[in-house]
């Protein structure tokens, strides 16, 4: 029996796993003092252990909304801020006292968010409160002491969520997963998709990465941290199910465990690269644990990419519709190129300007047209709509004052009619007979009708 606790005891020192005696209830907060790089452990907002190895130590707070382990922690400038999961009260850590360093109450706005530090200042991402969910962005203004809201850009940005991942790296912050609303099964929440979205923190856009294989993860709730750039995630409902995301390489590691744990609340001593947690013991009660994370990572099950190829994130439906789009452009085009063709070419017609009452081609004024020419052209093209008999072209040779034979009116119609085609053919270089479109009237054969043809005129 004693062989085989000296055995265990020196498997413990050999992998570097420390596991404190004190044991407690799940109500505690745990975070590291960043003055002496000690854990500091508060059970129940009444007692609190720090140093290696934990010490009851004697402290003192004002009064401040809500429990603390409803808190996080936050480091800025080596000192230790305290702010409610929902934003709102901040309280700092100095020494052995925590005090209440603004005056703002409850917001229970943003349970669940993604939390981080950025150039010294507290930021809020999403969350859950008063009955939705968020996709705002908040940061805690330590000067004036006040929440605000920060803007954020982009053509899309990611749906409000709460309980989702988050991983800050190279002033990128990246969010993936979580739950959101569910319309179709109100007041439930549903899994968000398994998209990864990017906000480049000193331009504050969004970018939409792509697809991830978050789908291996199963439905298990997990914990998670980064460590060297990497983002880990425990399983707090099974063992053997350790990840490792590395977004810069775009891996995706599922590990085993050395040391089988179920973590409640974890933090990375960058200081002593270590992990600590706080994990639940089989007698139902917890535990302060710590170890190098070498120490705890097992053997490696498998690798595979993190963001899936840009093909595997199509499906079939959007497959189908781009496939369709893309028909529908083609045939566009061919008809366009078919139908269309003459609309492509530079207009080499006559302008026609109704406020001055004046002809243009290619820019210059028409003055080379005898007034009776001039009265037959404006005639057509007010009435390009329509077919107009040749008989109907008579009135604007008749002369009251004046009077002539029927064939006379006729002879001095068709002289202006074959001289006015003439002359536009040659300004135009157009042939006469693409001038006009001939046809014989549909009820009376004899009756011969014409019109202009409506690509060689255009009416301003």
């Amino acid at each position: 029996m004693n062989r085989y606790f000296f055995i265990f005891i020196f498997f413990l020192f050999i992998t570097g796993i420390e596991a404190q005696n004190i044991e407690f209830d799940e109500n505690c907060i745990l975070f590291q003092d960043y003055k002496t790089k000690l854990p500091v452990l508060i059970i129940k907002d009444s007692i609190l252990y720090t140093g290696n190895p934990l010490k009851k130590e004697t402290y003192h707070h004002t009064d401040y909304p809500d429990k603390l382990w409803h808190y996080k922690n936050f480091e800025i400038k080596g000192k230790n801020y305290l702010v409610h999961d929902g934003s709102g009260p901040v309280l700092e850590y100095r020494n052995d006292s925590i005090l209440k360093i603004n005056n703002s109450k409850l917001f229970e706005n943003q349970i669940g968010a993604a939390t981080f530090v950025y150039k010294g200042e507290i930021y809020f991402f999403g969350g859950y409160g008063m009955f939705t969910y968020k996709n705002i962005l908040t940061k805690y203004d330590l000067k004036n002491k006040d929440w605000i809201q920060v803007q954020t850009f982009g053509n899309k940005i990611p749906s409000p969520r709460s309980r989702f991942y988050s991983h800050l790296e190279h002033e990128n912050l990246y969010v993936f997963g979580g739950d959101e609303d569910d319309p179709d099964n109100f007041p439930n929440f549903k899994k968000c998709d398994n998209v990864v979205w990017r906000l480049h923190l000193p331009t504050m856009q969004w970018h939409r990465m792509g697809s991830s294989n978050l789908n291996l993860l199963g439905e298990n709730t997990y914990i998670h941290f980064s460590a060297n750039n990497k983002l880990y995630l425990i399983s707090t409902d099974e063992y053997n199910k350790v990840y490792e995301i590395d977004i810069e390489k775009n891996t995706l590691k599922k590990y085993t465990e050395k040391i089988l744990i179920k973590p409640t609340q974890i933090y990375y001593d960058n200081h002593n690269k270590e992990m600590v947690c706080v994990t639940w013991g089989s007698n139902g009660k917890y535990k302060l644990f710590k170890t190098k994370l070498n120490s705890f990572l097992g053997e490696p099950i498998y690798e595979t990419q993190f963001l899936v190829p840009f093909y595997e994130d199509i499906n079939v439906a959007s497959f189908g519709f781009s496939f369709l789009f893309l028909v529908v452009i083609v045939l566009l085009a061919m008809y366009l190129v078919k139908y269309k063709k003459n609309d492509l070419k530079p207009f080499n017609g006559i302008i026609y300007k109704t406020n001055t009452n004046t002809l243009y081609y290619k820019g210059k004024s028409i003055d080379t047209l005898a007034d009776p020419e001039l009265r037959i052209l404006v005639y057509l093209i007010k009435n390009t709509s329509r077919f107009i008999s040749l008989n109907e072209l008579n009135q604007l040779f008749e002369n009251s004052d004046q009077k002539e034979s029927f064939g006379a009116i006729v002879k001095r119609r068709e002289l202006s009619m074959s001289t006015l085609l003439s002359k536009l053919s040659l300004i135009t270089n157009i042939a006469e007979k693409e001038l006009l479109i001939n046809r014989k009237n549909p009820n009376d054969k004899r009756i011969k009708e014409i019109k202009l043809d409506n690509s060689f005129i255009k009416i301003k």
